[in-house]
């Protein structure tokens, strides 16, 4: 005999915990886009609207895939009390696909077991598939690997977090703020938000949201826009000037900090907010690293970067600009003026595209190019300009040139449109401004006439099977080679770190590909004192990613100081307020269901053939009308952990649409 898992397609939300929770991992809720079988009629019912649930590849709710041992923490944990466990049941005549042997669970109370316990299976790491690519598993994370699954509510230690927090580098409540958004409260929204992010006005334009890639609103319609969400919350709160808290505690010891990109400038958040002195070198005239120099003043207006910038200041935080770190003023200069030294220098040597020709006058890595654009207003281009990325920076490098001149802009992209890494919003603006996008075109050689760049020879490329990461892999169309008269390109393929900072003698070690080495647990160099953290040693990625890594590295140097392990001090402050999300009053969290589309940014468009502006904001952000039904989106994927009761507004197309009350959950 066995156990059989039913649900109860009516009150089911499909948040995904029993699937997470689930210690044999007998549960599945995902599926690959492809097309495949249509579930029956009775299988289709479902709260997700219209014509959602009629996706062939859309798992409409939980399904048993494997062995079920009757356990019953799905039943337990399930917040709205959609699933019986049922036992006695014949093994033939539970549909599944095996997985693998399993064992009776142990006949005892005694708190945790091992895996082995339970089921033969090898325990898997948290994200790892444990049965191959055929099945896209999640599964909840677990303080050691022998554990079988998080205890619930009156047993765990941590929080237990919504998606959208947990994949945030910095763990934002995202839920929360959103939230408050949806009631207007925004002063509120904006202190939820800025609490873990040294960046929070920045983060509000640029960031790359990888908060909203998990979002479970996208598995009904859309997922959240909670990046222009956090922007508005910067926008409307209250006071303009971002509040610091002071540090409840002095520290003599004083930290030099080389480099004021993102990576280095949350470091110095952090240890200030500790209380040691901290001096940010940088040989830039400006702080702010590539989100100064590289990022466009139209992208991200510079009154709103220095605004989380002066933050830093009040905490008491000291810049030294225009002080490279080189011969004249050396690391073993830094050592003897600080107690300890943190490398966030980043990556800043452009990558090549090592074809013929590229050393032509008239070939620039677009970093370059940038760098003046924003450092001198008068930088001027004229002609034809050619860009040759799809990134933030190619978009970025792109509509920067149309802005300085250039007579057309062209952008030559390996792979297709929909495949460019770069914001949505930013390629929509570029479409809108005039800006052509070749797609699936590459490079193969440079031409010139008297040293200058005047042809660029590319080749078609077309789509096939897709890799290992789910991308459509590329190839070369034979004879299908053409000429583009270019008088500028502008390269975008990615960025390298540029260690000939360091001292020849220099006891930080060098990784093959131009990184630094460090200790992966405190980011320790091996040079005594001496950290490194960011671009510098992991390559190039998102301003939140670099956020997250300053403020790991502020909290090694603090247990350094302190002489201390890095496991004793938390990686936040001692006095940083950790805020949590809350049941309503009411007890209950009304949900709507319907078919709702997500708010789309507007943009400050001029339309073709019209110069836009390098200073005014592409993107106006959000009315206070489309905040509000944006935010109300929201599933509150932060309260599912809490048990709250739903009421449901739509689901299916045949439901009507008023408020319905889910049955209490059990506690």
């Amino acid at each position: 005999m066995a156990y059989s898992f039913l649900v109860n397609e009516n009150v089911c939300i499909n948040c995904g915990i029993c699937m997470d929770l689930c210690p044999v991992r007998c549960l599945d809720m995902t599926r690959s886009s492809e097309a495949g079988e249509l579930a029956r009629a009775d299988q289709r019912r479902s709260p997700i609207p219209v014509d959602m649930g009629e996706r062939p590849w859309m798992m409409l709710t939980p399904v048993q895939v494997g062995t079920c041992i009757g356990c019953s923490v799905c039943a337990q944990e399930c917040p709205t009390n959609a699933i019986t466990i049922e036992g006695g049941i014949p093994v033939a005549a539970i549909p599944y696909a095996r997985r693998g042997p399993v064992a009776a669970p142990p006949q005892t109370d005694a708190g945790w077991h091992t895996l082995n316990e339970y089921t033969r299976a090898v325990p898997d790491e948290p994200g790892e598939a444990p049965w191959g690519d055929d099945h896209g598993w999640q599964i909840a994370g677990r303080e050691a690997t022998w554990q079988t699954w998080r205890s619930w509510l009156g047993e765990r230690k941590e929080h237990l977090r919504a998606p959208c927090q947990a994949a945030c580098p910095v763990g934002t409540n995202a839920g929360l703020y959103v939230s408050l958004i949806a009631e207007g409260r925004y002063d509120e929204a904006l202190r939820v938000a800025a609490e873990p992010n040294p960046f929070p006005s920045i983060c509000g334009r640029v960031c790359t949201a990888p908060c909203e890639d998990v979002c479970r609103r996208g598995e009904f319609d859309a997922p959240i826009a909670i990046r222009d969400l956090k922007r508005f919350a910067t926008d409307q709160g209250s006071p303009w000037k971002r509040p610091v808290t002071p540090p409840t505690k002095r520290y003599a010891q004083s930290v030099g900090i080389v480099g004021a990109g993102p990576t280095g400038l949350s470091a110095a958040f952090y240890l200030a907010r500790r209380g040691y002195p901290v001096t940010v070198y940088d040989a830039l005239p400006v702080a702010g690293g590539m989100m100064a120099i590289g990022i466009p003043e139209y992208r991200l207006p510079r009154v709103e970067l220095n605004r989380d910038i002066d933050a830093m200041r009040d905490l008491g935080v000291t810049f030294r600009l225009n002080t490279p770190i080189g011969d004249e003023f050396g690391l073993d200069d830094l050592q003897r003026q600080h107690e300890a030294v943190l490398l966030a220098v980043g990556a800043q040597r452009s990558q090549q595209l090592g074809i013929t020709g590229e050393s032509l006058e008239g070939v620039t890595p677009a970093t370059s190019f940038l760098k003046q654009y924003n450092l001198d207003p008068d930088t001027r281009l004229h002609g034809a300009v050619a860009v040759i990325g799809g990134g933030s920076t190619a978009l970025d490098a792109a509509r920067s040139a149309l802005r300085t001149g250039a007579s057309s802009v062209q952008i030559l992209y390996r792979r297709t449109q929909a495949e460019m890494p770069a914001q949505g919003e930013e390629v929509r603006a570029a479409l809108e401004e005039g800006i052509e996008v070749l797609e699936l075109v590459a490079p193969i050689s440079f031409t010139g006439a008297n040293g200058r760049l005047t042809t660029i020879t590319c080749q078609r490329m077309q789509t096939g099977e897709r890799d290992e990461k789910g991308r459509q892999r590329v190839t070369p169309i034979p004879d299908s080679d053409f000429m583009l008269s270019v008088d500028m390109a502008l390269i975008a393929i990615g960025e390298a770190p540029d260690p000939s900072f360091l001292p020849l003698d220099s006891r930080v070690e060098v990784a093959d590909w131009g990184g630094l080495l460090v200790n992966s647990e405190t980011l320790a160099t091996r040079a005594a004192g001496v950290f490194a953290a960011g671009d510098v040693t992991y390559g190039p990625r998102s301003i939140i990613h670099a956020a997250a890594h300053g403020r790991k590295a502020a909290s090694s140097i603090h247990a350094y100081l302190q002489g201390k392990s890095p496991r004793e001090v938390t990686e936040a402050p001692d006095d940083a307020e950790d805020i949590l999300s809350t049941l309503p009053a009411e007890g209950h969290v009304t949900l709507d269901l319907r078919p709702t589309p997500r708010a789309v940014m507007p943009l400050r468009v001029v339309g073709k053939g019209v110069v836009p502006s390098s200073s005014a904001e592409f993107a106006t952000g959000f009315t206070e009308e489309q905040a509000q039904a944006e935010a109300k989106r929201c599933l509150r994927c932060d309260l599912a952990y809490l048990c709250p009761s739903f009421r449901l507004v739509g689901g299916h197309p045949d439901a009507v649409r008023q408020p319905v009350e889910a049955p209490a959950a059990r506690h």
